[in-house]
C-alpha cells in the first residue's frame, strides 16, 4: 500500500473509533493521545486449552468489562460451535474478498489449509467498549499480530499470553472434539512433531493449564496485574 493509501486507511480508522465512542464522549477525542483499553492475545497449540481458559475467565469475571474478539474463519464449524462466540465462518471466496479490501489487520493460513482473519472494524468496535481478549493461534503469529494491532492504533496496550498443557492431553482433546478425519490427523501429526513444553518466542505470561480451574485462576491474576477500569472518553 502506498503512502496515500496508508493515510486514508488511518483516517478511516480514526473516524470509526470517534463514531463508535461519540455516544458517551464528554470532550473532543484526540485518538493520538487517547489511553486505549487493553488487548490480551492468547497463544498456544491447537487443543492447548486457550478457549477453555478464556471461557472460564469470562464466565467468572465480574469486575472488568471484557469482550471476546471473534476471528473470521474458512474452516467448517465443529460440533458445539456457533457464530456468536466461536468464529465468523465464511466461504473462502468471501474471505478473499475481505482480505483484498483491507478489512483484516492480520490474516494467516494454518498448516491444515484453514485461513484466519482479524477484522479491523471488529477490533475498533470492541476496544471502544472495554478490554479485549483474542486468540492468537501459534507462536509464529506473534510478530504479525503485534504489527497488525499497532497498524490499527499504535497506542493500544497489548499483553501476550502463551497457554500450554501436556501433549497427551492435547492429542486426546483433538480426537475427542471430532470433525473431518483428515483434518484431525493433520492436527495430531503437527502436535506429535512440533509440541514443546515452552515457546521459543517471548511472551508476557506463560500459563500451564493442565487443570482448567488453575489455568483460569492464573489468567485472572494476570488480568488483575495488567488491567485498569476503562477510562471515560
Amino acid at each position: 500500500m502506498d503512502e496515500k493509501g496508508k493515510h486514508l486507511q488511518r483516517g478511516r480508522r480514526d473516524y470509526l473509533f470517534k463514531l463508535m465512542t461519540s455516544a458517551y464522549a464528554e470532550q473532543e477525542l484526540d485518538v493520538s493521545t487517547y489511553q486505549f483499553n487493553r488487548v490480551f492475545i492468547v497463544f498456544g497449540y491447537t487443543g492447548s486449552g486457550k478457549d477453555a481458559v478464556i471461557d472460564g475467565f469470562l464466565q467468572q469475571n465480574r469486575k472488568y468489562p471484557f469482550s471476546r474478539f471473534v476471528r473470521t474463519l474458512t474452516r467448517p464449524k465443529r460440533p458445539g460451535e456457533n457464530e456468536v462466540f466461536s468464529g465468523y465462518f465464511v466461504e473462502r471466496e468471501l474471505f478473499d474478498h475481505l482480505k483484498d479490501r483491507g478489512r483484516f489487520f492480520y490474516h494467516y493460513e494454518k498448516y491444515d489449509g484453514d485461513e484466519f482473519g482479524y477484522d479491523s472494524v471488529h477490533l475498533i468496535f470492541l476496544i471502544s467498549k472495554g478490554n479485549v481478549i483474542m486468540i492468537g493461534g501459534g507462536e509464529q503469529n506473534l510478530p504479525g499480530l503485534m504489527r497488525g494491532i499497532k497498524s490499527v492504533f499504535d497506542n493500544i496496550p497489548v499483553t501476550t499470553v502463551f497457554i500450554n498443557r501436556p501433549k497427551e492431553d492435547i492429542l486426546a482433546g483433538i480426537r475427542k472434539r471430532g470433525g473431518d478425519p483428515a483434518q484431525i490427523e493433520k492436527r495430531v501429526q503437527f502436535i506429535e512433531n512440533e509440541w514443546k513444553d515452552r515457546p521459543l518466542a517471548h511472551f508476557d505470561y506463560f500459563i500451564w493449564a493442565e487443570k482448567l480451574q488453575e489455568g483460569v485462576d492464573t489468567f485472572r491474576r494476570m488480568v488483575e496485574e495488567k488491567s485498569e477500569l476503562p477510562k471515560a472518553v
